[in-house]
């Protein structure tokens, strides 16, 4: 039934656009030839004959609206019922009544079989309940016990620890008396040692002065180098070296001073800090008494200038000296004999002023 109506359908439908295009070309026609024109369609002049442009364009339209309204009329149409879809629908009904029975069956045997559960589960509990109580009497009653245990126990350990405690703060109590008078001892021979030390102190400020009254009254060696030496008589600078300072215009000990070290590190092989410490070296063996190993030594002391070592404090000094000196024995790079006393070291500073 269904298939039919849809043939049905379909034709009516195209039947339908046939004549929507009939009635597009009677409009063609009409705005080309006019409306007075007579045309004789293939399929309608069999039916109306030969007419006017105008009369057919009426005539399509009117059939174009018909044609719809009843192509939407089988379109839209209420079917009837399929027997075969009746017959499922009552087999589906009398399926859900009998499922629905059963489904209430099986409700009501969950609800009873759940009665029966609480039933047997307020009955263990109420037991559960019963022997909770028990046990919580008889754990209470234990606690009881333990309790007093403990009081006892706490009172005996009170009792015993007041008495060691007691003990042990006389032994404290004599200890720090002992170690107050150890700690007043020391204080006494930390005085003693503090006028120990001033006299010490006093004693070597005398030796001092006494030494920088001799030193005064002593001759200075002569100076080492002059500035009107030649750069090669520095210790460091040999022949190749003197020949590239003396390409720079540098011929003399004291152009070599002058000299900005950059400029000295640029043009020639050494480097810059090498100048400086040459410079250095030169500056210290102007000062008189002093030669080329005792301005290395002060080198590696941090004195690098004669303001820096006319500045040095004499005792500072003679320890930095000293250290250095041992290093240097030890290396054999000088000797015993060789290293600077301290009355030695009062004149360098003295005539580095």
């Amino acid at each position: 039934m269904v298939s039919k109506r849809g043939i049905i359908v379909w034709i009516s439908a195209f039947i339908t656009f046939l004549a929507v295009m009939a009635s597009f070309s009677m409009v063609i026609l009409l705005i080309n030839e006019g409306a007075s024109t007579i045309v004789n369609p293939y399929l309608l002049s069999v039916i109306f004959g030969a007419r006017s442009v105008e009369t057919y364009l009426w005539i399509c339209t009117a059939g174009t609206f018909a044609l719809l309204g009843l192509t939407c009329i089988l379109i839209y149409m209420k079917q009837p019922p399929d027997p075969e879809i009746v017959k499922l629908l009552l087999k589906v009904g009398g399926n859900l009544a009998a499922l629905r029975k059963a489904q209430e069956a099986s409700t009501n045997e969950i609800v009873e079989r759940m009665d029966y559960d609480k039933k047997v589960n307020q009955t263990f509990f109420s037991k559960v309940t019963t022997d909770l109580q028990e046990k919580n009497t008889e754990m209470a009653s234990i606690l009881a016990s333990q309790d007093r245990s403990i009081k006892k126990i706490r009172s005996e350990l009170v009792s015993a620890i007041e008495t060691k405690t007691g003990e042990a703060g006389e032994k404290m109590s004599a200890d720090l008396k002992k170690q107050e008078a150890v700690l007043n001892s020391m204080k006494r021979l930390n005085e003693e040692n503090a006028v120990i030390l001033k006299n010490q102190r006093a004693e070597l400020e005398e030796i001092k002065n006494q030494l920088e009254q001799i030193e005064g009254t002593m001759v200075p060696n002569p100076a080492k180098l002059k500035s009107v030496d030649n750069p090669e008589d520095i210790k460091g600078i040999g022949p190749t070296l003197g020949k590239e300072l003396r390409e720079l215009g540098i011929t003399s000990v004291g152009e070599f001073l002058n000299t900005d070290p950059v400029v000295i590190g640029e043009k020639t092989r050494v480097s810059h800090e090498m100048a400086e410490n040459l410079q250095s070296t030169a500056q210290l063996m102007m000062v008189p008494g002093l030669d080329a190993d005792d301005a290395e030594l002060l080198i590696e002391c941090g004195v690098k200038s004669r303001k820096q070592l006319a500045d040095q404090d004499l005792i500072e000094l003679s320890r930095k000296i000293n250290d250095v000196a041992k290093i240097y024995i030890a290396q054999q790079k000088l000797s015993k004999e060789k290293a600077p006393t301290i009355e030695e070291l009062s004149a360098w500073i003295r005539m580095a002023n």
